[in-house]
């Protein structure tokens, strides 16, 4: 029985040596002069392009003007506070740039950028002109620019015919939101 105990301790007491010996070897390698040139770093976590786009699309559209297509980059590096553009489409024509602000880890907040934002006549004067039917002038035809630039709360003028003499001259408007929806209750002829 001495033996088999004697053999037990002569392969425990090298194994213990070696594991001593490797976990130095380690430490002192983790040791060294303040030249080394070599670091390890964990690779920049980006946000997810993908989580932005839905989004920008549940938060800015609009019955009648509802997100079509959102393109945001996919390398932006996750940081809190940091900023980057999107290009936003919607349904009634209109296309800009969206600001995206990192607010937290997870948290994001949809701006479209200020003068970006251009809506197609078409849609406008389709609207002013039912608009105006409700106000008592059938057959109003607006014409406005070709492009219009979107700034809420900014009066916008395009020339105005048509109506059997009841409306002609201008109508003005604003609108109610950075997509290009005509507030119905500022429209005015002037």
């Amino acid at each position: 029985m001495a033996s088999n105990r004697a053999t037990t301790l002569r392969t425990a007491v090298p194994t213990t040596i070696a594991g001593v010996a490797a976990a130095g070897a380690l430490a002192l390698a983790g040791c060294g002069s303040g030249d080394s040139t070599s670091t390890t770093t964990s690779p920049s976590r980006t946000v997810d392009a993908a989580q932005i786009e839905s989004g920008i699309d549940k938060q800015l559209s609009t019955p009648g003007a509802e997100v079509s297509n959102v393109k945001c980059p996919d390398d932006v590096k996750a940081e809190v506070g940091a900023t980057f553009k999107c290009s936003v489409s919607w349904s009634n024509g209109a296309t800009g740039e969206v600001n995206v602000t990192q607010e937290s880890l997870n948290q994001f907040t949809y701006e479209p950028v200020s003068g970006s934002v251009q809506v197609p006549a078409a849609p406008v004067e389709k609207s002013i002109e039912q608009e105006l039917e409700k106000q008592g002038a059938p057959n109003a035809q607006a014409n406005c620019p070709d492009n219009i630039i979107v700034k809420v709360g900014t009066t916008v003028t395009c020339d105005l015919s048509g109506a059997g003499g009841q409306a002609a001259g201008s109508v003005t408007f604003t609108f109610s939101d950075a997509s290009g929806t005509v507030d119905p209750s500022s429209v005015e002829t002037g």
